[in-house]
């Protein structure tokens, strides 16, 4: 492959180092007209030196254009990353209550309310905002009523979403702020009236009322259960009513990718409508007319399933070979692949810290590098044997090229991923191929019945599959944690070896061994750091108690509500840390009162660990005056003790002070103000 060939690569490569810089603050976040001003400026010049053909001055051009595709990224990243308020309506966001609201996204059902994503209109006194919000409705018969494109009066307050508070826990105010919100609120009981119904976007409202009546077409034709949930996300992108024990399964097999429409599932939907158009290459005309059902087509089926990262990457390359096709110009796979992603990020440059966005283009790069080199490594002599093979050849390629960021992501390796996909994919096909045919039969009673046994007990083959891989000992390898570092030295690896196999330069083959080698060694680095890492974290868990003491790989967690590492509260605040510790824990009640094990323990509300004493200041504890206080490091606050912070320094001499999330903002506030008058760290 010659890079040469290939010009969007010299923009490209630039645009997504600008969008880096700019997401990890590397140039202040609020200057992007400057950053604007800056990308016109150096594409000026550049086109002044365009005309001149001399050599000496190449360079000089190519830096230009570097440089201003660079800007390009930051200022792009910058403006949907600042939010479109001025400083008085942000502090007016918080302060406040009474609002008018319209929902641009359909409303999700909770356990206990209804979340929904709406756009500010103005306050109720008439003073004009824009900003998107994150509402949270309590949930009741009038709230489920709630429908996309609602304006309504609420009553609520506003809040910035907070960052993680716990080590490791998953930024949501990052990623709300890749989806243009930074505030939060909730909408207790009746505090909202209807106003009207106002649909921002005919064409969204469209596509979901559409796969709303497919689904409705699956639920009346007899599909229950787990059929009905698995042709719904294969098909239509609609997976709320999954059960999360399947996706799981599917996860551990290595196919959960199949549960998400992607640009596999456009592509079937191509080639079907392809098959059936075929009469209209005859003539020109109807080519064209074929060209545009095509793309209707594929576009209307990428905005019913939600126009995902991988859907819109899949409509898009298809959109240049069906456009090349009718212009009758060979199209490029690579090209068309480079060309979709750049005009994904110059529409939204934060596609690109999508995780389903990247495993989407790091797979169909994947195939279209490593797929070819592969299948030629054997010829089957039978048909059937070649079809096999090639499946085989793409499974492993797509693998080979998500494994180091799947891995990173979610820590776990699917080890039987051949056999499953063998076996899953090549069935899914058949089952999609299926529900397309009943959705267009659903109109001939006798015929419906049929198909729809006949898809029932596909998905149900398909899902005794998944769940006998499952069952496989060592089916999935979890728990496997590694840095970004790493990553990028694992893809170098994979990169170098290709290389040096495909234009057999032995350099390269080095190369490839030193990265592996970088690789390994940064494990080394960090199982050194893991033997003298020495922790104490107060985990901030709503309305629970948890303290977390870790050394040398052995670590002890005293909670009054987490007792395992299956329970939710771990699973969600502590687990990603606890994957990075590699530490053996043990679970201990925090009204224990006496525990001992090696450098830590526990009598009482008094804990030591290491050199370190912790006291635990409870409600209704109460603590004496003392004529030399004793003397501790860390101050723990719980269950809002009543004391006041002038008597507990009576009898307790600290410069820290922790509040966990079980103490109220009346009791924080109160020991804030105290510490900060006193000179005593506060967290």
């Amino acid at each position: 492959m010659n890079l040469s060939n290939y010009p969007l690569i010299k923009i490209l490569f630039p645009y997504i180092l600008g969008v880096f810089l700019a997401y990890f603050d590397v140039f202040p976040p609020k200057m992007y007209f400057l950053y604007f001003f800056l990308t016109i400026l150096f594409l000026l010049f550049s086109m002044f030196l365009l005309p001149i053909k001399r050599y000496k001055w190449q360079w000089l051009k190519s830096l230009l254009i570097v440089f201003s595709f660079i800007f390009a990224g930051v200022f792009t990243t910058n403006f949907r990353l600042s939010p479109r308020l001025t400083a008085e309506q942000q502090r007016e966001m918080t302060e406040n209550v009474d609002w008018v609201v319209r929902i641009v996204d359909f409303p999700v059902e909770r356990n206990k309310s209804m979340k929904t994503k709406v756009e500010v209109l103005q306050t109720t006194a008439g003073r004009k905002m824009r900003g998107n919000v994150l509402l949270y409705f309590q949930k009741n018969a009038e709230s489920q009523s709630l429908r996309y494109g609602d304006v309504l009066a609420v009553h609520t307050n506003m809040a910035e979403i907070e960052p993680p508070k716990n080590p490791d826990a998953f930024d949501n105010q990052k990623y709300m702020r890749r989806k243009g919100i930074f505030y939060t609120g909730y909408v207790s009981g009746q505090c909202w009236q209807y106003v009207e119904h106002r649909v921002p976007n005919k064409l969204k409202a469209f596509s979901k009322d559409m796969q709303q009546r497919m689904t409705d077409i699956f639920s009346k034709s007899g599909l229950t259960g787990r059929e009905y949930d698995i042709i719904c996300a294969i098909l239509l992108g609609d997976d709320d009513t999954m059960e999360p024990e399947l996706k799981s399964a599917y996860a551990a097999a290595g196919v959960s990718h199949i549960l998400c429409v992607s640009g596999m599932h456009v592509g079937i939907i191509f080639m079907i409508l392809n098959f059936l158009l075929k009469p209209l290459d005859l003539f020109r005309t109807t080519r064209v007319v074929k060209a545009l059902l095509l793309l209707s087509s594929i576009w209307l089926y990428a905005n019913i399933t939600g126009l995902s990262p991988s859907v819109t990457r899949s409509a898009t390359m298809f959109t240049f070979v069906t456009v090349g096709s009718l212009l009758q110009r060979n199209t490029n796979i690579f090209h068309s692949l480079l060309a979709s992603l750049f005009i994904l990020l110059v529409a939204n440059p934060l596609l690109l810290f999508e995780v389903g966005f990247q495993l989407s283009y790091l797979a169909v790069f994947g195939i279209v590098l490593f797929q070819p080199m592969i299948v030629d490594l054997y010829h089957c002599k039978t048909k059937i044997g070649n079809y096999f093979w090639e499946l085989l050849s793409v499974s492993v390629s797509a693998q080979l090229s998500t494994f180091p960021i799947s891995i990173y992501y979610f820590g776990q390796f699917p080890n039987y991923f051949i056999l499953s996909n063998l076996s899953v994919i090549a069935l899914s096909f058949v089952v999609m191929i299926t529900g397309v045919v009943l959705l267009a039969v659903s109109w001939i009673p006798i015929i419906t019945g049929w198909v729809s046994f006949l898809l029932t007990w596909e998905i149900r083959v398909m899902n005794a599959i998944i769940s006998f891989i499952e069952n496989l000992p060592y089916s999935v390898t979890q728990n496997i944690d590694y840095s970004a570092v790493q990553v990028f030295f694992l893809y170098a690896t994979i990169l170098f070896a290709f290389l040096a196999i495909r234009h057999h330069r032995k350099w390269m083959g080095w190369f490839s061994y030193a990265c592996f080698t970088l690789f390994s060694g940064c494990f080394m680095v960090r199982k050194l750091e893991i033997i003298h890492q020495e922790e104490i974290n107060v985990y901030a868990i709503r309305n629970v108690r948890a303290l977390d003491f870790c050394s040398q790989q052995v670590a002890v967690m005293f909670s009054d509500s987490i007792q395992n590492t299956e329970n939710q509260f771990f699973q969600y605040s502590v687990k990603n840390h606890a994957k990075k510790q590699h530490a053996e824990r043990t679970f201990i009640s925090i009204d224990t009162l006496s525990y001992v094990g090696t450098d830590l323990c526990k009598q009482g509300d008094f804990i030591q660990f290491k050199n370190q004493t912790l006291y635990l200041l409870k409600r209704k504890e109460t603590l004496f005056p003392m004529a030399k206080p004793m003397q501790i490091d860390v101050l723990v606050l719980q269950n809002n003790p009543v004391q006041k912070p002038e008597e507990v320094v009576k009898a307790l001499n600290f410069q820290r002070v922790v509040a966990d999330e079980t103490v109220s903002p009346f009791y924080r506030e109160r020991w804030r103000s105290w510490c900060c008058e006193n000179g005593v760290e506060f967290q």
